[in-house]
């Protein structure tokens, strides 16, 4: 099989013309034929490759054997996995990160839904190929409104149990749901491809609404992202046509916006969020100087129990310097606190100078010999 101009990108033809043009070599294969953004006609330098072997019945099981032997034409694979959603396929990734998915099927399974590019086809089985996929129905736009929302409520639960990792990651599903909404007006046919690509697809603005969402989640402000997320919800509903913003779910989003910071995302009582520069200081001077930036760069967060004892560098306990030896401090630590003895050369040179300063700032009291 010969090189073709297929995508105009040259590693994706030369792998989609070395790893076709070993199967067609082989004389096992009907047609070598390409799915996905190569056949839409939107493929980049950093798209992966949906290769699809069509087979005979009986040539089927020698093809699916060979399958590694294909691949290896391409170049060095450094990751590939068994995988099947009703079509037996090979996920490979190659040294040159380039990722290609390839599929064995019968004529019969390759389905008409998408478009189909053919690299091989000496016999013109898909040469008149049709796509048929629908565009998204309201009714799939309507799940994707409520299970943005639905996702809202578990990611608040997750909160709740101060587990932020798993909030997190419901909220992150959320904004694929919201990615759906928010692409549809622009691309109804492919909107169930949520955030891949998305940024070519909609206005800028409208993107840097989803961005927005990822940079509360970033720094861990949860109720901010969940209000974000709501005014996305609110804008969609704002701009859907009458048909369509009568079947939204319009009860659970006016419960979700009324509930945000009581019952949803309820306030956490003694949480501190404080703004500190993230910098590589080489002198304790340096570490000083950081710690006074007025334009954080990062943000630590603390979570103060209520039934912890107030320590010496609170600023609400009271201590005089040099009235308890650093022995009569530990003492008083290790019976009120659960304290985990660490080796000295353990601890990082940033964190010694960070209790340096807290003992400087706190107690007034010169940390140099410390």
């Amino acid at each position: 099989m010969d090189e073709k101009r297929i995508t105009g990108i040259r590693r994706l033809d030369e792998a989609i013309a070395r790893i076709g043009g070993a199967a067609a070599a082989d004389g096992l294969c009907e047609a070598v034929l390409l799915k996905g953004s190569i056949a839409r006609g939107d493929a980049d330098e950093f798209s992966d490759i949906d290769l699809y072997l069509v087979v005979s019945p009986q040539n089927r099981d020698a093809v699916l054997e060979r399958r590694e032997h294909y691949l290896a034409a391409y170049g060095n694979v450094v990751f590939i996995e068994d995988v099947d959603f009703g079509l037996p396929q090979k996920a490979a990734i190659f040294s040159d990160a380039l990722h290609v998915d390839l599929y064995v099927a019968e004529p019969q399974q390759v389905g008409s839904l998408d478009p189909v590019v053919a690299a091989y086809d000496p016999a013109g089985l898909f040469a008149d190929v049709t796509p048929t996929r629908a565009d998204v129905t309201d009714e799939g736009l309507c799940r994707h409104f409520s299970s943005a929302i639905y996702c809202l409520v578990e990611a608040s639960s997750a909160y709740g149990h101060r587990n932020d990792a798993w909030a997190a990651k419901i909220m992150s599903d959320a904004v694929g749901e919201l990615s759906v909404l928010v692409r549809s007006p622009y691309d109804r046919r492919y909107a169930f491809l949520g955030l891949k690509k998305i940024n070519e697809v909609i206005p800028s603005e409208d993107y840097q609404l989803l961005e927005g969402i990822y940079i509360s989640l970033g720094r861990g402000d949860f109720p901010e992202a969940a209000q974000a997320i709501l005014n996305v919800l609110d804008a969609f509903l704002a701009n859907a046509d009458d048909g369509l913003a009568a079947k939204l779910n319009v009860r659970f989003l006016t419960w979700a916006k009324e509930s945000l910071g009581a019952v949803l995302f309820a306030r956490r009582d003694n949480v501190l969020i404080a703004d500190a520069p993230i910098t590589a200081p080489r002198t304790y001077e340096e570490f000083c100087d950081g710690c006074s930036v007025s334009v954080p760069i990062g943000t630590a967060r603390v979570e103060l129990d209520d039934a912890a004892p107030c320590i010496p560098w609170w600023p609400d306990h009271e201590i005089v310097p040099g009235t308890k030896s650093p022995e009569e401090l530990r003492i008083w630590l290790e019976g009120h606190l659960d304290v985990e003895r660490m080796p000295l050369e353990e601890i990082s040179q940033t964190r010694l100078w960070a209790m340096r300063h807290n003992i400087e700032i706190q107690l007034g009291i010169d940390g140099s010999d410390l």
